[in-house]
């Protein structure tokens, strides 16, 4: 029974993905508005049906998994005390955001104002989610310093962003593990340094 559970969590995984990367490169080619929902489900080899049951949307499809990686992010700081090395222990797997996808994201961000809205909510999200975890944490009258983290941490990644897309177009290819892990890291310390700052 818990096979066949794991077994079909993979296959809605894969498809998932599979529309995913159709849009994308569709998006890529033809542009947003340029691209339908139609063209995505035959290129993804799905029917149209399935494409809007695991994105309602054309912006959802922009943004991957990550609102399911948001939603377990809040679960799992719910569950265990909140750190900057669980932040960015949570990160590391996330590598989508500094891979070839990033500059096509980044791109349709600017040009459909809906994408970029959408974009800034997920930013937001991820401040509010780390910020009561940390306020949770640190307790009572430290609520500034969660607060400051929190908005530190994201803009960091912000920068860590604009760092994974100009190494992309300089080189033409994502970065390294070693690279990203690099990145995190400073992410993760320039976070912490602004908590210890901070009474």
């Amino acid at each position: 029974m818990f096979a066949m559970a794991g077994l079909r969590e993979r296959k809605k995984h894969a498809t998932r993905k599979a529309i995913h990367d159709a849009g994308m490169r569709l998006f890529a080619e033809h542009g947003f508005a340029g691209t339908t929902m139609e063209q995505i489900a035959e290129a993804a080899d799905v029917s149209r049906a399935t494409v809007f049951t695991y994105f309602p949307s054309k912006e959802d499809i922009v943004f991957g998994d990550a609102p399911l990686a948001i939603a377990a992010l809040g679960e799992q700081l719910r569950g265990a005390p909140a750190t900057i090395a669980g932040v960015r222990d949570w990160l590391r797997p996330l590598t989508g955001w500094m891979e070839p996808d990033l500059l096509v994201q980044r791109r349709l961000a600017l040009e459909v104002p809906a994408i970029g809205a959408r974009r800034a909510q997920l930013h937001r999200q991820v401040e509010l989610i780390v910020g009561d975890a940390f306020a949770a944490e640190l307790g009572p009258g430290r609520e500034l310093a969660a607060r400051l983290t929190a908005a530190a941490l994201v803009a960091a990644l912000r920068v860590a962003e604009d760092a994974a897309a100009a190494r992309i177009e300089r080189d033409g290819g994502p970065l390294t593990p070693e690279e990203i892990d690099a990145i995190l890291d400073a992410t993760a310390a320039f976070a912490e340094a602004g908590l210890a700052t901070q009474v």
